[in-house]
């Protein structure tokens, strides 16, 4: 028998702000997170202009003695996802003590489930196993396949489960662990799936999420070399971001962590816990078109979108809102417009679209996280959130993309699509409170 899943809890960090009222806020008010990448490190040797980092970042002021077990360890990617989760716990069950009681009596049905990058590498680390494998510009792989063959500490200290071993070692979550690590959709996967542990009686209460941290120069590089960072110079680093208009060249790189708390609604219900929304589907796909592009029909979305509506037991007109994955790429916006034309219908039948990554950057593994988040303040609040910096819309993306100000509308469905590389696709129902 199938139970509803809701979301009693929410913690968040991410280029709007480090408090869910904040965030909602900053979106009401069609903000941008953008700042100028040099404040990260020397951009000198990068022709990228802007970030969305995370503002006025400080685990030890936020979480005091919590912050402990990453002190020292310059892991700013698994800061954002321990903040989360324990902001996340103390919203759903109102202090730690409470939620320790609650996992110590559900056993193995309390769970986990995040996302996040391949390596918790932090850029000391990185240079210290990586650097010496290559000879000035160039990889030398005798070398390196000598040091693989050394003892290093590489493989030890590089484990991507950190933060669930500290949600396991603070709370006592004892029951199922995994992390996702499905590129720019591991996000909104592991929300989805933890829900469908839910809803198919397998667990009461699943932390899911996500959290990421690439802003430091072998993250930009990297998505640099793949052509997908915008490289304009010509504006403020607010203006740089520009899904679905004409001028578009390349997203802005983010970061940060958001984690739920789903629960069994009616557990949630017996102990009188708030109810911030329905988790009601999830949709994925695997188009392996290109390692960097989406299939020009965006086969790959449609089968998403469809698979999470299906899931929902709803149709296309059940919808009020898509938060796109909009990342401002030329091939991703277009790609995505024709994708949601084949499920939803062109202008006038589909529901408004926008992408929250014009104001907050891309959070690559945390980015499904984050715009599930965003999704549910605008069903709390009666909004659909803007795209900025949406001066001239592509002909290729003529759906209505919300330019610039947010828009009051009365909203109970929302979509929310987040589409990675290599082709992985998850598309999340999210429904409001009532």
């Amino acid at each position: 028998m199938s139970r509803e899943v809701w979301v009693t809890g929410v913690g968040i960090a991410c280029a709007l702000g480090s408090d869910v009222e904040a965030v909602a806020e900053a979106q009401r008010e069609g903000r941008s997170g953008a700042v100028h990448l040099s404040s990260a490190f020397d951009t000198s040797a990068f022709p990228v202009l802007a970030a969305c980092r995370v503002p006025g970042w400080n685990l030890q002021a936020r979480l005091g003695e919590l912050a402990a077990p990453l002190a020292g360890r310059d892991d700013r990617k698994a800061e954002f996802g321990w903040y989360a989760a324990v902001q996340a716990l103390r919203d759903a069950f109102g202090s730690d003590e409470a939620a320790r009681q609650c996992f110590a009596e559900l056993g193995p049905r309390g769970a986990v489930h995040l996302a996040s990058g391949l390596v918790s590498t932090t850029i000391a680390e990185a240079e210290a196993d990586l650097l010496p494998c290559f000879d000035g510009d160039r990889y030398d792989h005798d070398r390196a396949a000598t040091a693989l063959r050394e003892p290093s500490p590489f493989r030890a200290r590089h484990f991507t489960d950190r933060v669930n071993h500290l949600i396991a070692w603070r709370y006592g979550v004892g029951g199922r662990s995994l992390v996702n690590h499905g590129a720019c959709a591991a996000g909104a996967v592991a929300i989805g799936l933890g829900a469908r542990w839910i809803r198919r009686g397998q667990c009461d209460v699943v932390l899911a999420g996500g959290y990421e941290s690439m802003i430091h120069p072998f993250g930009v590089l990297s998505f640099q070399m793949l052509g997908a960072l915008s490289e304009r110079q010509d504006c403020a680093p607010s203006e740089v971001s520009r899904p679905f208009d004409v001028s578009r060249d390349g997203f802005v790189i983010g970061e940060g962590g958001a984690v739920l708390v789903l629960e069994d609604a009616e557990r949630a219900r017996a102990r009188g816990a708030r109810c911030w929304g329905k988790v009601l589907g999830l949709g994925t796909s695997l188009d392996a078109y290109r390692i960097t592009a989406p299939p020009p029909d965006g086969r790959g979305a449609v089968s998403a979108m469809r698979g999470a509506l299906r899931e929902a037991g709803m149709d296309p007109s059940d919808i009020d809102y898509i938060n796109a994955h909009g990342t401002g790429t030329p091939l991703n916006d277009a790609a995505e417009t024709a994708a949601i034309k084949r499920v939803f219908g062109g202008r006038g039948q589909a529901p408004p679209v926008s992408s929250s990554k014009s104001g907050l950057g891309h959070a690559v593994a945390a980015a499904g996280a984050v715009e599930a988040v965003l999704s549910l303040l605008a069903l709390r609040d009666g909004i659909v959130p803007p795209t900025l910096n949406l001066h001239r819309p592509d002909p290729a993306c003529d759906l209505d993309n919300v330019p610039l100000v947010a828009r009051e509308a009365p909203l109970k469905a929302v979509l929310s699509n987040s589409f990675g590389f290599g082709g992985v696709n998850g598309s999340l129902v999210l429904g409001g409170a009532s």
